[in-house]
């Protein structure tokens, strides 16, 4: 076994070029005078020159006296003492006083530091995006309950208003059906905050959809807001429904109007950008590639960092009562995280607000072929038509409308007792309507198990979820869906739509 080597038998080098080399700021300090002897090129770059200067008297903030007295204690104990350190500029330093050394008879200190500020708001910014991600899913989850609710208030005072056309009651019952409706479109901008709600993205030229809304945006901001556009001519196209990208902008320029009270400038601006692997280490949520960008700027009132932590939580607002319900900025983060987009904010106190929208940017859309209308005939309803729904309210609703159209209606609470109803069914089956989300059988189980027993079956999936939670459940853009909640009439609409193109 061969023998340590003797310190002579190593390369000498030269100590300063090995901590100039260093990436994390080395100081020698002078334990008697608390000056700084040495500092290594890195510490040169973040603070300039300090040499022979009092540590304290060069970095505010981050050198008292009290931090040499507890340097001292720490030489005294043989220990090392770290520290975080909160800079101006929302910067930090991880400072680490370190054991004392002597040389040629006189004793240095020898201290490292090492700037974690993009370590910092990296943590930050991952931390509020796992936060969001938990937020949506319970909103998620309480607006998919809640819409089962309002499906069963809207789909009866739907079927009375029909029934009780001239009865003295009928303005009561619009008036349930209206509260129902709104809160249908409520329990919706918390569906798409959590991604579970049904979008159809188009290729759109984010320009002219941007100028074809400029007039809607000014009434909405009103004369006291002056409004200026200033689109990229190479700004691009992306992929994106056009009333979602709608909800953005006019979410963002009533945002921005109610900060601005008095009146005041707003920008919109378009551009196209590249993200790289920088930009995403600071912004946990975005992704690397081309983007089209959207600023929409205001000269408002701005927000302090513990306001803009909140901002995109549902029901946070700064606004007063009755003036807002705190989920247009959360609909804008739902919408731009199903589209596989980006929204960054900048705001201080008295200095305004600028949102930057970031779309993955497609090439140029291909000229769309006319689309020929086909006439649709009445045709008496005599088909049979199995139902697969859990929850009781809803399949009972949803029996009645479409037994009173004239269909035959099979009815289950889930996949196994839907195959043991036709098993016993004498005679064909020619349409399923299935819950996507169900106990004890998968829905694309059932499928497949209803395919073998009636080949000729059609296929209609429904939920009160959409996106991510549909994709997961084998369910594509293309399937025949509808999005609870419905009215009876969508019902039996798309019912006739499937069964008519058999």
């Amino acid at each position: 076994m061969a023998s340590p080597a003797h310190a002579s038998e190593y390369p000498q080098y030269d100590a300063r070029v090995l901590l100039n080399s260093q990436p994390v700021i080395v100081t020698v300090i002078d334990p008697s005078t608390h000056k700084i002897q040495f500092q290594n090129q890195t510490g040169l770059n973040k603070f300039g020159h300090i040499t022979g200067q009092a540590c304290y008297d060069k970095i505010a903030g981050c050198r008292t006296p009290c931090d040499f007295c507890r340097m001292s204690e720490a030489l005294a104990s043989d220990t090392v003492v770290s520290s975080e350190v909160p800079l101006p500029g929302n910067q930090f330093l991880l400072v680490h006083w370190a054991k004392a050394s002597t040389v040629d008879g006189r004793t240095h200190v020898i201290e490292t530091i090492t700037d974690i500020t993009e370590y910092k708001r990296t943590a930050q910014a991952l931390q509020q995006s796992q936060k969001m991600e938990a937020i949506g899913r319970l909103a998620g989850g309480i607006a998919h309950d809640f819409n089962n609710l309002m499906m069963v208030v809207i789909g009866h005072a739907h079927r009375l208003l029909q029934q009780l056309a001239t009865h003295p009651a009928k303005r009561e019952i619009e008036l349930i059906s209206q509260a129902g409706l709104r809160a249908a479109a409520l329990t919706k901008k918390l569906l798409t905050f959590s991604r579970r709600q049904v979008f159809e993205p188009k290729e759109l030229d984010i320009n002219a959809s941007v100028r074809d809304m400029e007039d809607l945006l000014q009434r909405m901001i009103g004369e006291h807001v002056q409004m200026v556009i200033v689109l990229h001519p190479e700004a691009g196209h992306a992929m994106m429904d056009p009333v979602q990208l709608e909800q953005i902008l006019m979410n963002l320029a009533v945002n921005a109007r109610d900060a601005m009270p008095d009146g005041g400038l707003l920008n919109i601006e378009t551009d196209c950008v590249e993200i790289d692997e920088a930009f995403v280490r600071l912004h946990p949520g975005a992704k690397t590639g081309s983007f089209v960008k959207i600023m929409v700027q205001d000269a408002g009132c701005g927000m302090d960092q513990e306001t803009l932590s909140h901002i995109f939580e549902p029901f946070f607002t700064t606004k007063g009562p009755d003036k807002g319900t705190g989920l247009g900025l959360a609909t804008v983060y739902g919408i731009l995280k199903q589209s596989q987009g980006y929204i960054d904010v900048t705001s201080q106190p008295g200095q305004g607000t600028r949102f930057t929208v970031y779309l993955p940017r497609i090439g140029q859309p291909e000229a769309a072929l006319p689309v020929v209308q086909m006439a649709m005939e009445p045709v008496a309803a005599r088909e049979t038509i199995l139902l697969v729904e859990d929850d009781d309210s809803i399949r009972t609703l949803m029996a009645t409308v479409l037994q009173d159209q004239g269909y035959q209606v099979l009815v289950a609470g889930d996949g196994i007792q839907a195959l043991q109803q036709l098993q016993l069914h004498k005679g064909p089956c020619h349409l399923l309507v299935t819950d996507v989300i169900m106990p004890r059988m998968k829905s694309t189980v059932l499928v497949e198990g209803v395919k073998v027993m009636q080949p000729q079956a059609r296929i209609l999936y429904m939920s009160g979820y959409a996106g991510e939670t549909l994709e997961a459940s084998g369910i594509h853009e293309d399937t025949p869906f509808l999005q609870k909640p419905f009215l009876p009439s969508t019902l039996i609409e798309k019912v006739q739509e499937i069964l008519k193109a058999q």
